[in-house]
């Protein structure tokens, strides 16, 4: 065969392979949608509109999708089985669910709209356990699956009026363990709550779907982004979670250096100095107030002081509840309501308010989780606490520490704080020259140990 007919022929077998490859690739791309909004009571209007967003991204990402709405229980279970038994082998599989959910007995249960409240004890047989949805995955032909959750409600059955502190242990949904291959997101982390946004979209579902079209990031660099980009929009009220068992790097719009074969997880492969082939690592996720400006920083730091300042002790457990969930400006705000204290009496003529009730080991504990997970805010109070000796050792070395971190990040207040230490170190440090005279060192050290 000439030379010229040879080239050709491989041309043409080159790009039929790439188009079977890419149709293939294409065609074990699955979603189900399913987005319960229109209960008749709660109802969630935002839902609906969140599953019709997610299936219009997933279609732009090459995903046959499925896409059903307000579905009451025998016609979920319906649906899924369907979906999860068409799989095709070696098939990517993504199931996404807007709408109320709820954590009965330690396990999560999505809410179909014909679901009536009776009790506890009748939620397994009329809501629809999300275990039943993650095992119907796991016995699927696919090779990756993902579960996100945007469902992340309180239990109704939950005592109500002035007993609604009494447990948290069922709000939000529950921890799943992810089956292998599977990645579970959640809209709020375990025992958390998310509110349905009064946007046209939830805060979560329009952050993912835009995140989701941003080309070669691996599936847990979007997630934590969108978890990054949801807690800085909600100021750490929301804090979106997920897990993963993905033993691969997976991407839905992957890199030049990304093997992309149909039937198999996305590999991600790249050449070292050495020429060997080498995995792709997971960068850790950036905080989400990293890029916050100077004014929103200070801005931040005013909306907690008045949130202490206004804080009444019956706020208190719903508020330790949110720190213990993971939430920063929650752990600050409770750590500064303890140190000032967590009753207050006003004065009838003047309205003078005095607080009382302090306990300053419970606001060191929670300054020091929040400073250490690098909240600037948190730092600098507990920088401020060192400095003054309030409930601590004085000690002006850590003080200066915990200021010194939280200038990382364009903070007024914590530049003021590092200014005004600095000189009165810089200060104490001449009056300890043994140059100096004695009588100045006299008359320094007795004033700086009265600041």
């Amino acid at each position: 065969m000439p030379a010229l007919i040879r080239l050709v022929f491989l041309v043409f077998l080159l790009s039929c392979g790439a188009s079977v490859g890419a149709a293939g690739n294409q065609a074990v791309k699955h979603a189900l949608v399913l987005a319960n909004g229109g209960y008749s009571r709660d109802a969630l209007p935002n839902a609906l509109r969140d599953g019709k967003l997610m299936a219009q991204t997933l279609r732009q990402l090459g995903f046959a999708v499925t896409e059903r709405t307000d579905l009451p229980r025998e016609e979920m279970m319906a649906v899924v089985a369907r979906f999860t038994d068409g799989l095709p082998e070696g098939a990517t599989a993504l199931v996404y669910y807007a709408g109320h959910g709820m954590q009965v007995g330690g396990g999560n249960y999505l809410t179909p709209i014909d679901m009536q409240l009776t009790g506890e004890a009748s939620v397994p047989l009329k809501a629809y356990p999300v275990r039943h949805l993650l095992e119907r995955l796991a016995l699927a032909r696919s090779a990756v699956n993902i579960l996100i959750l945007d469902a992340c409600r309180n239990n109704p059955f939950q005592p109500a009026g002035a007993v609604r502190y009494r447990s948290f242990n069922a709000l939000g949904l529950a921890r799943e363990h992810a089956p292998r291959g599977t990645l579970i997101a959640y809209s709020a982390s375990p025992g958390q709550q998310a509110p349905e946004g009064q946007g046209k979209n939830s805060v979560y579902s329009e952050t993912l779907a835009r995140t989701l079209l941003e080309p070669q990031l691996e599936i847990r660099d979007i997630f934590n982004k969108v978890g990054s980009l949801v807690r800085r929009q909600s100021l750490d009220d929301q804090i979106p979670w997920y897990e993963s068992s993905l033993t691969d790097d997976y991407y839905f719009q992957p890199p030049d250096s990304v093997t992309v074969a149909a039937g198999k997880p996305l590999q991600f492969a790249r050449l070292g100095r050495e020429g060997r082939e080498v995995r792709g690592e997971t960068p850790p996720p950036l905080n989400w107030f990293n890029d916050l400006s100077a004014q929103e920083w200070d801005m931040l730091d005013w909306e907690i002081q008045q949130r202490v300042e206004r804080l009444t002790a019956d706020e208190l457990p719903a508020l330790e509840h949110q720190a213990a969930g993971g939430s920063l400006v929650h752990q600050t705000t409770l750590a500064l309501a303890y140190r000032e204290g967590i009753e207050k009496a006003i004065e009838p003529g003047s309205g003078k308010v005095t607080r009382y009730n302090a306990n300053n080991s419970k606001a060191l504990k929670w300054l020091a989780q929040a400073a250490e997970a690098g909240f600037p805010i948190a730092q600098v109070e507990l920088g401020e606490m060192y400095f003054a000796g309030h409930g601590v050792d004085r000690n002006l070395d850590t003080a200066r520490h915990w200021v010194e971190q939280a200038n990382r990040v364009p903070y007024t207040r914590a530049r003021l704080d590092l200014f005004q230490l600095d000189n009165l170190l810089s200060t104490m440090e001449a009056a300890r020259d043994p140059y100096l005279g004695g009588v100045r060192k006299r008359a320094l050290l007795p004033s700086l140990e009265n600041n």
